[in-house]
């Protein structure tokens, strides 16, 4: 919302004659601010060994970028899939694979004929009808810390192949009750550079951020 002359005016004045506070202490972590159930078993050598399938309804891939080298501007891919070979015992021997509907990318934005002209425009920078899908298939997985590792693996996205590392988070298990069968769940970061991909030129470089933030939150139901 944009604030008025005057009331910039006097914000500004404030913020010259105020000297600037210092920053509060830093707090250890409380845990996360949306608390897991109980049922949840947070103990990754307990959870079930085995084939496990994504569960798309809960699931989701965010990506975030800097717009102009000023805002961050949030969006997301609405068509997800994957598999998750599951090894407690070892956990950093797990295998995941990870596709994502190019096509399924979704801004929120309309244009001014009310189409969602801004989510083709990003399907076409991204190479979606030549590349239909974004697949990640992992390599590589290490340890480093309870509940949490780097898995490595390689992304295919615009017609390209290029290494990634996600960072991953163990979110617990759990008996399912309404789908009878065990759901296990994860979290992951990762930071790329779009320009690997030949997501570059023209208009893409005027108004986006090189670096392309993603986040994913996954469930996965283990095959009966």
């Amino acid at each position: 919302m944009r604030q008025s002359i005057i009331a910039a005016a006097i914000l500004l004045a404030a913020c010259a004659a105020t000297p600037a506070a210092e920053a509060p202490p830093a707090t250890a972590a409380a845990g996360p601010a949306i608390p897991y159930d109980p049922a949840t078993n947070r103990n990754a050598a307990e959870a079930p060994s085995g084939a496990y399938t994504l569960d798309g309804r809960h699931a989701s891939v965010i990506f975030r970028l800097r717009h102009g080298g000023m805002a961050l501007s949030t969006y997301r891919f609405d068509t997800l899939s994957g598999t998750l070979d599951f090894n407690s015992a070892a956990p950093a021997s797990s295998i995941v694979n990870f596709a994502i509907a190019a096509n399924s990318v979704s801004t929120g934005i309309l244009n001014q004929a009310g189409e969602r002209g801004f989510d083709r425009e990003i399907q076409g920078f991204i190479g979606a009808e030549a590349t239909p899908n974004i697949t990640f298939v992992s390599t590589a997985a290490r340890l480093t810390g309870p509940g949490a590792g780097i898995v490595s693996g390689n992304l295919t996205m615009n017609g390209q192949t290029h290494p990634v590392d996600v960072e991953v988070s163990y979110h617990g298990w759990r008996f399912n009750e309404a789908r009878q069968r065990h759901t296990i769940a994860f979290e992951g970061h990762a930071v790329i550079d779009r320009t690997q991909w030949g997501v570059s030129g023209g208009v893409v470089d005027r108004v986006a951020s090189r670096e392309i933030e993603v986040f994913i939150q996954a469930e996965f139901n283990k095959a009966n």
